[in-house]
């Protein structure tokens, strides 16, 4: 039987989806031999590796999820967040409350990655080096260290120092990186995205949201790259999932829980009704007219083609 990977993709405050992707997929008979995840992902990935890849595993994800909110994510207001960058904060925002929030809801004493009841990579950036991170290889490996080094977002939340690497979320390199799932000889993937895709997006307005959707946009560019990569290779059969509803969402709206699981469920059925393996990247749109407006057209840069 072929290996079988779910990867995971970032999506910060739309992680949710991915417990109503996930639901489906088990519902379908689809067990992966092992996870892969980076950022919101890693955190899901994580928890289903260590709770194990099964339906009864949904509710205790779904239960935290439902226990973050504003004030435990992203504490503070406007005076606390110019205060942290007049006193030269390494961001905006403490991550206190998610460290606690993630510790809160592991299993009781599953602390390392050789503990996990399934195998789970998470990756993560090291600032100092830009170079890209691997977590999930050494039994040994810290498993709280990891989830929160794949998912402090640079500005919002502090990086993790972790033996000398300065570590942020890893979807600053690869938001879906299902690249590590062909590696590690998964035959068939199933990567879940809810970052971005070719989806048009309303303005953003405010300089937090400008800087959030600047992120998404530079993150998103390399899932083209690992999708092209699937194509290429003919032994591989890789199912790209890409969930954009709730993207125009604050990053700091913690109050579609319950809605983002069930749209999550839906896309995912729907796809699975009618799915569609190694389809080049990007995913949709790239075969339409390129759009224009005076002065300027759309480019597809090379990597993509």
């Amino acid at each position: 039987m072929a290996t079988t990977a779910i990867v995971l993709s970032g999506g910060g405050n739309k992680g949710p989806i991915q417990i109503g992707a996930l639901q489906s997929l088990l519902e379908h008979g689809i067990r992966p031999d092992f996870f892969v995840g980076t950022s919101a992902g890693s955190l899901n990935s994580g928890f289903m590796a260590a709770y194990g890849p099964t339906l009864q595993t949904i509710p205790h994800l779904a239960d935290a999820w439902r226990s973050a909110t504003q004030q435990t994510v992203y504490p503070g207001n406007p005076l606390t967040i110019a205060w942290r960058i007049l006193k030269g904060e390494d961001s905006i925002f403490h991550s206190d409350g998610m460290r606690r929030l993630i510790e809160a809801h592991l299993p009781a004493g599953v602390t390392r990655f050789g503990q996990l009841k399934c195998p789970c990579f998470i990756t993560a950036v090291d600032l100092q080096s830009r170079k890209l991170y691997l977590f999930g290889e050494d039994p040994d490996g810290p498993l709280v260290e990891a989830l929160m080094a794949s998912s402090v977002v640079p500005v919002f939340h502090p990086p993790v120092m972790y033996h000398g690497l300065q570590l942020v979320d890893g979807g600053v390199v690869t938001v879906t990186p299902a690249g590590v799932a062909m590696d590690k000889g998964a035959k068939v993937i199933y990567a879940v995205n809810v970052s971005g895709g070719t989806e048009p997006l309303p303005p953003a307005r405010g300089a937090l949201k400008i800087f959030s959707r600047t992120l998404d946009t530079f993150m998103s560019q390399s899932l083209f790259e690992d999708l092209a990569a699937a194509a290429a290779e003919p032994t591989v059969e890789l199912h790209h999932i890409h969930i954009p509803t709730f993207s125009g969402i604050a990053f700091n709206d913690f109050s579609k829980t319950e809605e983002m699981i069930t749209e999550g469920k839906r896309a995912t059925d729907a796809y699975l009704a009618d799915p569609r393996p190694s389809l080049v990247a990007p995913p949709r749109g790239m075969d339409a007219p390129r759009h224009t407006v005076p002065g300027a057209r759309e480019y597809t840069p090379r990597a993509w083609r």
